[in-house]
């Protein structure tokens, strides 16, 4: 036989094998792509039965949020014109009306979505490492498997108020996908397509705006030639990043600024590196994890040592990542992806009450575990025996590391059963952080005490007693003017929920010297003059509330009630008008509205307003009694 025709021969006979053993490959990576998947929604499955938190912004987004709980094109012009909780995110608020929807109100619906975006989160990122690394799928599949069951990534799914971020997330993958595909087939309709769900990405949260430097990372991970038309396909995308980074910029303004303590130059470089550093390292050591990471408590003294070194160690980071160029782009590629989105958040413009946040990981780590895919990738296709060992040792050691990291998820996500667990771990791990003892304190008055306690008198003061001492820890512990100011309102809040209204206006008077503006001061000084039956003093105080905010239905309906003691019932039913126009769910403004009605004898008033009291809560007793004297009246004057 010709040795030509033989070469030939070898080359056909070995084809067939190369294929089948591909196949067998891709078959056990759906394989363990389907034990991903299963076990993600194992580990959050248990969420569904937890309720919203009472603060931690839970409340600003759903729990007394009204706008979501009627989902019509009012509303919706809302969710696209209005900021919530200094943020734009209108498609994030759409998507809680229609969970509203579609659960009745029931809590699980938020927790079930949540998980459902974050397994499909999960596949999405598997797609779009095939896209990117197409040559092995197990690349893909190591990057997917430890981006679903990471430990840093609890807080964006267990958290209901994290919603924007699985969304967002969920819209920016597709877009990515998109762009890849235009990369390989430059078809316009991709990049149409990608734009348009980038669009959909920046309207659930403007972390999204960075989607072109990640187009830009992609074009130099695939060789594409540097050219104008490079630049003219990014235009629309830099285009959109700049007006949703402008509308974010107008949301945050003012809002958030003086939670931050001031920092010196030093001290700031320190916070950042140390931050960047516990980022790359919760990657591979998820260890001592919390929903809140606050500043040093050292600021203005000496740092510990961990912050001065770690600007070390991110040169070092930096300058091995640089070196890695002498071989493939690979780390080169995850490491700026990381960097790119990640650096938003990294507080060079300190903002907030935390230096750092798990949920900040979410979309930054795909970087990374594609660099340890791409490890493997480059161990098993090598010729050397030592180096396939080597790859057969590194797949163990990443299926063990798989279920060890779904291991401390799994008790991860119990920590966000409520406020008091995600609390009280923030308050063992960081024992002088002011937020923790002020979040569990709310938690303690405001759930405890005053709903599941509210008729044991005994248990009722327990708890009262122990959220004053959490918000004393929480004075304690201060460290910004923003923490002195809402820890002397709490402070003085629960001195009115324990019938010492001079403690409370004593407290309130601080809180208000701090923050003149502050709403909320003023309307709990004033229930607290109220309840001394300082009427005029009472006045003064919501007419200083409202003033600051127009459109404080609480304000408007204390005021009408203090108008009620003063039997200014016309004055009243004008206040609670008001508050009613702010809020037409408000239960107990349509009470007191038909009370006052029913002093000015407008009997038929009174009923109609005593009828929407019920058909609000069918359980209001005293509204029942009411409309039945009522409507007994109503007959007698028919008589």
């Amino acid at each position: 036989m010709n040795p030509k025709d033989k070469k030939k021969k070898q080359i056909l006979q070995k084809k067939p094998l190369q294929t089948a053993k591909k196949n067998v490959i891709d078959k056990w990576v759906w394989f363990g792509l389907a034990v991903v998947f299963i076990t993600t929604f194992a580990i959050y499955f248990k969420a569904i039965k937890f309720d919203i938190l009472l603060s931690w912004d839970d409340n600003l987004y759903i729990r007394d949020n009204s706008h979501i709980k009627d989902l019509n094109w009012e509303n919706i012009k809302l969710f696209f014109t209005k900021f919530y909780a200094a943020n734009y995110h209108p498609l994030t608020m759409l998507s809680y009306a229609i969970d509203y929807k579609i659960g009745a109100g029931k809590t699980f619906i938020y927790h079930f979505s949540n998980i459902i975006l974050h397994i499909l989160n999960t596949f999405l990122v598997f797609i779009l490492i095939r896209k990117i690394s197409p040559k092995n799928a197990v690349v893909a599949l190591i990057t997917a498997a430890f981006f679903a069951v990471h430990p840093m990534h609890v807080e964006s799914v267990a958290w209901v108020s994290e919603r924007k971020d699985v969304l967002y997330s969920f819209f920016f993958l597709i877009s990515l996908i998109m762009y890849c595909n235009y990369i390989k087939l430059q078809k316009a309709k991709h990049l149409v397509l990608s734009v348009l769900f980038f669009v959909l990405s920046c309207l659930s949260k403007s972390a999204a705006v960075i989607l072109p430097l990640i187009m830009i990372l992609l074009d130099y991970y695939s060789n594409r030639k540097f050219n104008w038309k490079i630049i003219i396909e990014k235009i629309p995308f830099f285009a959109i990043s700049l007006v949703f980074g402008l509308v974010a910029l107008n949301s945050q303004e003012g809002a958030i600024q003086n939670m931050a303590p001031d920092m010196t130059i030093i001290e700031h470089i320190s916070v950042i590196s140390y931050s960047f550093s516990s980022y790359l390292l919760k990657a591979f050591i998820p260890i001592h994890l919390s929903a809140i990471y606050p500043y040093p408590y050292e600021l203005g003294s000496t740092l510990p040592l961990t912050y001065y070194l770690s600007f070390l160690f991110v040169a070092l980071v930096l300058y091995l990542v640089w070196y890695s160029r002498k071989w493939r782009k690979d780390i080169i590629f995850g490491f700026i992806f990381f960097i790119i989105t990640i650096i938003l958040v990294l507080q060079f413009i300190p903002v907030g009450c935390a230096a750092m946040a798990d949920r900040y990981s979410y979309i930054p780590y795909i970087g990374i575990f594609f660099i340890v895919g791409k490890l493997y990738e480059r161990l098993s296709s090598g010729e050397k025996i030592y180096l396939k060992n080597s790859a057969k040792y590194l797949i163990i050691a990443l299926v063990v590391g798989f279920f060890i990291f779904a291991g401390i998820t799994n008790n991860r996500v119990k920590i966000w059963k409520n406020d008091d667990t995600l609390f009280s771990d923030v308050v063992n791990k960081y024992p002088n952080c002011s937020i923790s003892y002020r979040c569990r304190g709310v938690f303690f008055k405001s759930y405890y005490a005053e709903k599941i306690c509210v008729d044991d008198n005994i248990k009722r003061e327990m708890y009262l007693k122990k959220a004053f001492s959490d918000f004393e820890n929480s004075l304690k512990f201060a460290n910004t003017i923003n923490d002195k100011e809402r820890s002397y309102y709490e402070l003085g809040s629960t001195k009115g929920a324990l019938g010492d209204f001079e403690g409370a206006i004593s407290y309130l008077d601080k809180a208000i010297k701090i923050d003149s503006n502050c709403s909320t001061s003023r309307n709990n000084r004033g229930c607290a003059r109220y309840s001394m039956k300082n009427f005029e003093g009472a006045l003064i105080d919501y007419n200083k509330a409202i003033e600051i905010n127009p459109q404080d239905a609480i304000a408007f309906f204390n005021r009408g009630k203090t108008k009620s003691e003063l039997k200014d019932y016309t004055g009243a039913i004008k206040d609670y008008d008001k508050a009613i126009r702010i809020d037409v769910n408000y239960i107990s403004a349509y009470y007191n509205r038909g009370a006052a009605k029913f002093y000015l004898k407008d009997y038929k008033g009174a009923l109609e307003d005593y009828n929407k009291n019920i058909e609000l809560n069918p359980q209001d007793l005293d509204a029942i009694k009411n409309r039945d004297i009522v409507k007994s009246l109503l007959r007698d004057t028919k008589k």
